[in-house]
């Protein structure tokens, strides 16, 4: 790409307002997405603030997407998988199989890098577009291609309310209709993990085979990491079987294999950045595009998309914080139980009536049949905003010359520091057996 420069104060009113991110349409090809400093859980839209998390988690969508890029980083990938899963044959031959055709993905990320949607970093002064490294101002603002969003239509019939994503197959280029999630381990709070604890044991038994595991070892990492799917552009996102993912996509069945792998693939060198920090991986949701019938990683990667946590022990169990959205949905669960089970109660309610839920919220809310929402504690706020700096630190220091074995000491010990704080913070609202009950193992 030539060099670019955006000038920032000519943005008008976003074509796209969302709960954590806005959407301004550049031209016919390319659009600048701004990260904010708000926040959404449990899909209620914006209801707090984190004062810096807009430039961290601007700072580390620009770093993952740049690394994306890079074929060395993937040389890295080659060499976990080779480390990690030596016997897991089947695995590796899934995820790196010999192709009579050419190069297979990951020998074509090592000799290329992945293609992504992204094109750069803006400088919040000159407006300097930077495909590499970071503007001397950093921003909130990144250049992005844009890709067709279709989105399926609803039909009704009865009481049934289903989806038609048949104009997907004819579609060159578009964002494919998937939330893409894989698995390393499983948290209290993975989506899949909740779903399982409510199952009789025939769907518990199908659902163990589809993931080729015998059990699901809360706080302990899987065998292989497994991919998993719900749906995009639904009012909620629905679990979707592996068939089911593949009707919807828009992909042949070979295109479908290759997006499982470039989201496996994906994820090691994600947790490869994170280790380095001190920081463990469990899961991470990736969103894709076709173009030309070629695969890109597209929309954002940021602590929003992942849970990755920091271990904190004591004498006889294992303590799990979260640098990620999951110590906010904790919060509330913990902190604000009346308002979170309102939450599901809507939820419940708008399945069986097709409506969206938070129009029954906010009626209930109204009617006082539910609490309004509650503001999140300034102390518990300060907490998180201490992960998103120290996350922003490692990101710029790791693209400068020098990174020494001391430094990332001292960062991991600063990762534990916040992660010490924000268990004492439990303790001392008189909380810490809740908090516990979601985020620890004992030995």
């Amino acid at each position: 790409m030539e060099s670019l420069a955006i000038d920032l104060s000519q943005l008008a009113t976003p074509q796209y307002k969302g709960s954590v991110q806005n959407l301004y349409h550049r031209d016919d090809h390319t659009m600048i997405c701004e990260t904010t400093a708000s926040g959404s859980v449990f899909d209620v839209g914006s209801i707090f603030q984190i004062a810096g998390s807009d430039l961290s988690r601007a700072a580390f969508r620009h770093y993952i997407f740049t690394t994306l890029h890079n074929p060395q980083a993937w040389q890295s990938v080659a060499q976990q998988l080779e480390e990690d899963f030596s016997e897991r044959q089947k695995f590796l031959s899934f995820i790196n199989p010999p192709r009579a055709d050419g190069l297979n993905l990951l020998q074509r990320f090592q000799q290329e890098g992945a293609r992504t949607h992204h094109l750069g970093m803006i400088d919040r002064q000159t407006g300097q577009v930077y495909q590499n490294g970071f503007p001397p101002q950093i921003s909130p603002f990144v250049l992005v291609e844009k890709f067709t969003v279709l989105r399926p239509q609803p039909v009704n019939y009865r009481f049934s309310h289903f989806w038609d994503y048949s104009p997907y197959k004819d579609q060159a280029s578009h964002v494919v209709p998937l939330e893409n999630i894989v698995r390393l381990g499983l948290t209290s709070g993975s989506s899949i993990y909740q779903k399982f604890l409510h199952m009789d044991e025939g769907k518990r038994r199908k659902v163990l085979k589809e993931m080729g595991v015998e059990e699901l070892p809360l706080w302990r990492f899987l065998p292989v990491p497994i991919a998993d799917f719900t749906s995009k552009y639904e009012p909620e996102d629905r679990a979707l079987s592996y068939q089911e993912a593949l009707l919807i996509s828009g992909l042949d069945g070979e295109q479908f294999l290759d997006l499982i792998r470039m989201t496996l693939l994906g994820t090691l060198l994600v947790r490869g950045v994170f280790r380095e920090m001190g920081l463990t991986l469990w899961d991470i949701k990736w969103e894709l595009a076709k173009k030309n019938n070629q695969l890109l990683f597209v929309d954002t990667i940021d602590t929003d998309s992942l849970r990755v946590t920091c271990t904190v022990q004591d004498e006889d169990q294992e303590m799990f914080v979260h640098f990620n959205k999951q110590a906010i949905r904790d919060y509330y669960k913990i902190m604000t139980s009346d308002w979170f089970e309102a939450v599901k109660a809507s939820k419940a309610e708008a399945a069986q009536h097709g409506v969206t839920f938070h129009e029954i919220l906010e009626q209930g809310q109204k009617s006082g049949k539910y609490p309004h929402t509650p503001e999140i504690d300034s102390r518990f706020l300060k907490i998180q905003e201490q992960k998103f700096a120290v996350l922003l630190a490692y990101v710029q220091e790791r693209v400068q010359p020098g990174d020494s074995a001391a430094a990332r000491l001292e960062r991991a010990e600063a990762v534990r520091s916040i992660a010490r704080e924000e268990v004492q913070y439990y303790q001392q609202a008189g909380a810490i057996h809740s908090f516990l009950a979601l985020n620890s193992l004992r030995r």
